[in-house]
């Protein structure tokens, strides 16, 4: 029995050997990658054959150049390294010292914006070829947004407010949060997740207080805070009546009257007419007092 199954094993790994289907593959576990701008990357390509029978001849990637085509940019021949493609020339190397080891994975350094596309791995060995693509994504680091509000905090006005991220690959997500008072979003309100901007019909005054803006780019996250502050509401006739009452209004104080003028209060100018009515008085009989003394010293002479 265990010499039956030996020689099972040992016809399995003998056809591995020369088949196509056992003895020669590409991983294909990773086809998209995304990384920073600036920073490095490995895009994967590895041989599924096992260590020790790989035969590689020959081992290349391929770069899709938008509006120019393919491009052969690395490629290893007969045991040398060749580099072209200016644009990955100093930038660009295999992972491995032999690539023809099973792994040729390449390592890409400070990326580009224009390193974005579609790239093939070649792995060749005698007559036997496959073909692995992936699709690498060179993103911009998500700048802080800045919030602002456009139209006058005014109850019953439209108030806009704008949360904008001037950096960051799109597509960019935006999303509005009241962090204040009730916490919820006035139910008159309209978002736009790609523009940034939150509309709020017909303002009132439980819409005031502060919101947060939320952006989301395809590997970060930023915030912005602004506070919807509304004007206070003007007193009311009964506030102005009661604070009359609490604090009167001294006796000289000048009032406005409603076409602005400034008159006296009625009482000071009565004050005013009595003092002068005392001071005439009092210089009448003053002068009565005198003259009547006067002709009682001219009857004693005679």
């Amino acid at each position: 029995m265990m010499t039956s199954v030996l020689g099972y094993l040992v016809s399995v790994l003998a056809f591995c050997t020369t088949s196509l289907v056992c003895a020669f593959g590409i991983s294909a576990d990773k086809t998209s990658y995304y990384a920073l701008k600036g920073s490095s990357v490995i895009l994967d390509c590895k041989s599924t054959r096992p260590s020790g029978f790989l035969n590689c001849t020959k081992a290349d990637w391929e770069f899709l150049v938008p509006k120019e085509g393919v491009k052969l940019f690395l490629w290893m021949d007969d045991g040398q390294v060749y580099v072209e493609h200016k644009p990955l020339k100093d930038r660009v190397e295999f992972t491995s010292p032999n690539p023809c080891d099973g792994d040729a994975s390449i390592r890409i350094t400070d990326l580009r914006m224009s390193d974005t596309g579609k790239y093939a791995c070649n792995l060749r060995e005698d007559a036997r070829y496959l073909l692995k693509t992936m699709t690498l994504t060179v993103t911009e680091e998500l700048s802080t947004p800045v919030c602002a509000v456009q139209g006058e905090p005014v109850a019953g006005n439209v108030v806009t407010l704008q949360c904008t991220s001037s950096q960051g690959t799109p597509p960019l997500k935006y999303s509005w949060t009241k962090t204040s008072g009730n916490q919820m979003l006035p139910p008159n309100s309209n978002g736009d997740t790609s523009g940034g901007t939150l509309l709020v019909n017909r303002l009132s005054e439980d819409d005031c207080g502060s919101y947060l803006c939320t952006v989301e780019s395809l590997n970060d996250t930023k915030h912005c805070e602004i506070l919807l502050q509304c004007p206070s509401s003007p007193p009311t006739t009964s506030d102005a009546t009661k604070h009359n009452e609490v604090l009167p209004m001294s006796l000289w104080s000048p009032l406005e009257t409603s076409n602005g003028n400034q008159v006296i209060i009625a009482e000071a100018a009565t004050i005013v007419v009595l003092l002068l009515a005392i001071v005439l008085a009092l210089t009448v009989i003053w002068v009565l007092r005198k003259r009547n003394g006067g002709k009682l010293a001219i009857k004693n002479a005679i």
